[in-house]
């Protein structure tokens, strides 16, 4: 059986100020991984979570799966 890439809407929330970045990709673990690969290395496109992650620390983030969706093709 062929590896399954799980799709869905996630959300990366601050718990410390409650803000969140709200994305959906055919890939959620892959996606994950890059978003913070790029965090960790200061080269995110997004500034403003980017800036929080800088002033805050990577402690204070965390991804969340909103909603899985199937591939029914």
């Amino acid at each position: 059986m062929p590896y399954k890439k799980l799709m869905g809407i996630y959300r990366i929330v601050n718990s410390i100020t409650n803000k969140i970045y709200i994305g959906s990709s055919v890939n959620l673990n892959a996606r994950k991984a890059d978003h913070f690969r790029k965090l960790r290395k200061g080269t995110h496109k997004n500034a403003k979570l980017q800036n929080a992650y800088n002033k805050y620390g990577a402690e204070a983030f965390m991804c969340e799966v909103i909603e899985y969706i199937e591939d029914d093709l």
